[in-house]
């Protein structure tokens, strides 16, 4: 006789309990069991089944996998971005792809292949031909860079920005949907290509760092061990380092970033898949050569001679005006941000279009800046020497200097507006080419002291040498110690910059510079700018880092909150429906009663809808919106209940539990090293309240701004009271006068 059908509608809201939103808390604990029930199964499987022959070394081949990835993206973007900011210059009549030092490459002076598109439409040697190119030039760069906002805006917003703090944020232990997906990484991509080929003060190495995170997380899917979202995670940060890999060829480097500024933990088994992830991705750049110059290295540099004692004290000088220039910056910056958020929230498209059409008119008129940043940063690195056809090189110091030191002033603003537009956009590349034009300039002038006064006592190193000051070191300095004022990255940036030049002997002056720029920021109190742009956008990122030192109790955390418990017994599903219509949670803790408040534990919205379809299937007669739930191991089931459903086994009694009078800054060293979403707050086993990660991180957020705005508060009066004091004072004295 066969079952009788099982009843309709039997759970509503339970079916969406996944869905929490943007930016919801991973729990470690959780996580770390998946791993562990995988392995378990795995173990008792045939040795020579197909799935443990391709899941032993799947960590191995995974990181080979999205290395390969990253340098097929890297190369096809250089070439891409390269194309695109040719374009607005001119065109190579018989291989239109080709910028124009690779159409001419072999030809001294005349390029009869080559057209500017003055040239190109007025003639060559006619009189229109600057008009033209100028006319083209603007119209290319506001056209590009309109198509790349565009582009976001259709396909994928998550494909604007820089990318760097969320991902840092989901590494952390928090999901955000679509922002790793498909959609997202090729608009990214192709965005980023016209973005950074048009003109616009921006950098493709932000970008690139989401970009390895979508093709790690993508990746992910295809291989068993990582369908967990912790070891998901592992995979994300590794492409993360690929991609800070392949954007500046710096393999070790795109190691040292993701334990510096993504990963919060030490993980062997990241580390090495980052080095395997990143070798792979800049062995195929090599491979193919992108950058024409035969080796793996982006900017290969050799001076005439080594670095001087006496130069010392100049690279740390150089390093603390190039961090109170990072600290204005994030200052110019943040005030941007907050002046563009309510504005222009409905034309971010037209902004960026009036910002690519101002870039353009600069850009075309200041020296040095038709071209990508890359290709002048690369200039500004290398040596003068004689017959050089570099742009730098050419005309006397005193206005190479000049040009240097407009270009930097130009680029520094439109800089600022660009970081924040709706388009990708990067940080690293324009820090290091306004640090190294400004490094440059002053390298140059150092280099004019010394061969003016070759004989005074400062320069006694340099006896017998005529060029004893290197400009293009103090470029390489002053781009390092740019960076750490505006990121405050250290030791992967000392790294990156050795790895891109190639050269050991110049690491002692990019460290004076970085250490001088890092005490410099922290000295003036100014937070890096991925920290303030965390705190402006609300991410719930908890930085291995952070302190708190206040006074603050647990209770103060949850004082004046309201929480949805559940019962041990006598629970429906429409009594939890109803509490789930009220607000999408992530599950509740679990009481004796609500008289006595006896924690038992803590269970999951998405496993009691898992288990109570299962329920639903398998039980006679189904389950319905009046079925009783039970969750109390130790209270006997009801025999007057017809329909109770056991799920004592889905709560979780081992919560980390505090007392309300627990410190805030042990909560908060609770949640840094031990990874749980929330802690339980109990008072002799009775529930008081529970705080999650973002609770914490809301309160410590608003003590720290009202200690703010106290301490400007007693400025202002301060300020008031020494006003009234002057005023007084003048009063006196007309009234004795």
């Amino acid at each position: 006789m066969p079952p009788p059908p099982a009843k309709e509608k039997p759970i509503i809201l339970l079916e969406n309990t996944r869905v929490e939103g943007d930016w919801a808390t991973l729990d470690w604990l959780s996580s770390q069991n998946e791993n562990a029930q995988f392995e378990s199964s795995h173990k008792h499987r045939l040795r020579r089944s197909a799935i443990e022959v391709f899941s032993a070394p799947e960590a191995f081949v995974s990181a080979v996998v999205v290395g390969l990835t990253m340098g097929i993206i890297s190369v096809t973007s250089d070439a891409s971005t390269h194309f695109v900011a040719s374009i607005r210059n001119g065109i190579c009549l018989n291989h239109f792809w080709l910028r124009k030092d690779l159409c001419c490459a072999g030809l001294a002076e005349d390029c009869e292949g080559y057209y500017t598109w003055g040239e190109f439409f007025a003639g060559r040697g006619n009189r229109g031909v600057y008009y033209t190119e100028f006319f083209f030039y603007v119209f290319f760069s506001t056209v590009i860079s309109t198509v790349a906002s565009f582009v976001c805006k259709c396909y994928s917003p998550y494909g604007s920005g820089g990318g760097i703090i969320e991902v840092k944020t989901i590494v952390s232990g928090h999901h955000a949907k679509r922002y790793l997906g498909g959609w997202t990484v090729m608009t990214k991509i192709f965005a980023c290509c016209l973005s950074t080929g048009s003109g616009i003060q921006v950098g493709k190495e932000g970008p690139f760092v989401h970009i390895g995170a979508c093709i790690g997380g993508l990746w992910s899917n295809l291989f068993p061990s990582y369908r967990s979202e912790g070891k998901k995670r592992e995979l994300i940060c590794t492409g993360s380092a690929g991609g800070v890999a392949v954007a500046f060829g710096a393999p070790i480097g795109g190691v040292i970033f993701a334990l510096e500024e993504l990963s919060s933990t030490y993980n062997f088994k990241v580390i090495m898949a980052s080095l395997i992830c990143g070798m792979v991705g800049v062995l195929f750049q090599g491979k193919m050569d992108i950058w024409q110059t035969g080796r793996i290295v982006q900017f290969s540099v050799n001076y005439r001679h080594a670095w001087h004692f006496f130069e010392l004290p100049l690279f740390g000088a150089l390093g603390i005006f190039c961090g109170l220039l990072g600290s204005v910056f994030i200052k110019f910056n943040l005030a941007i941000q907050r002046f563009r958020r309510p504005r222009v929230k409905n034309w971010r498209v037209t902004e960026v279009c009036i910002l690519g059409l101002v870039s353009a008119l600069f850009n075309f008129f200041t020296p040095y800046s038709r071209g990508p940043l890359l290709d002048l940063l690369s200039d500004l690195f290398q040596d003068c020497v004689p017959n050089s056809t570099l742009e730098i090189c050419q005309g006397g110091q005193l206005a190479i200097m000049a040009k240097l030191i407009l270009c930097a002033f130009v680029k520094l603003p439109l800089w600022a507006y660009a970081v924040g537009c709706f388009l990708p956009s990067g940080v690293l590349v324009p820090s290091l080419t306004i640090g190294g034009l400004f490094g440059r300039a002053f390298g140059m002038f150092l280099s004019a002291l010394q061969q003016t006064y070759s004989d005074s006592f400062l320069f006694t190193e340099c006896v017998d040498q005529y060029f004893c000051v290197a400009p293009g070191l103090y470029a390489i300095v002053g781009a390092s110690a740019m960076l750490t004022g505006v990121t405050r990255m250290t030791i992967c940036l000392a790294v990156i910059m050795f790895e891109l030049t190639g050269n050991v002997d110049y690491l002692v002056p990019v460290i004076i510079g970085i250490l001088f720029a890092k005490w410099t920021c922290d000295a003036i109190g100014v937070e890096g700018a991925y920290e303030i742009a965390i705190e402006e956008n609300k991410l719930p990122f908890l930085d291995p880092k952070k302190e708190f030192n206040h006074d603050s109790i647990a209770e103060d955390v949850y004082k004046g909150k309201e929480f949805m418990v559940l019962t041990g017994k006598n629970c429906t599903v429409a009594g939890i429906n109803e509490l789930l219509a009220k607000k999408a949670v992530h599950g509740f803790p679990v009481l004796s009663n609500l008289e006595d408040k006896v924690l038992l534990g803590y269970v999951t919205a998405r496993g009691m809808a898992q288990a109570l379809q299962k329920e639903h299937t398998t039980r006679l007669g189904g389950v319905d919106n009046d079925t009783v739930l039970r969750f109390s191991k130790i209270t006997p089931a009801d025999p007057l209940a017809p329909e109770e459903v056991n799920l004592s086994h889905l709560v979780d009694s081992s919560m980390l539990h505090v007392e309300p009078s627990c410190p805030v800054s042990r909560l908060l060293y609770l949640f840094k090293s031990v990874g749980s979403r929330h802690i339980m707050v109990s008072q002799s086993s009775h529930f008081e309240g529970f705080i999650s990660k973002k609770d914490l991180l809301a309160f410590m957020r608003d003590v720290e701004h009202e200690e703010h705005m106290e301490e400007k508060e007693l400025i202002a009066l301060r300020a008031a009271q020494k006003k009234s004091a002057k005023k007084k004072r003048r009063g006196a004295h007309r009234h004795h006068v």
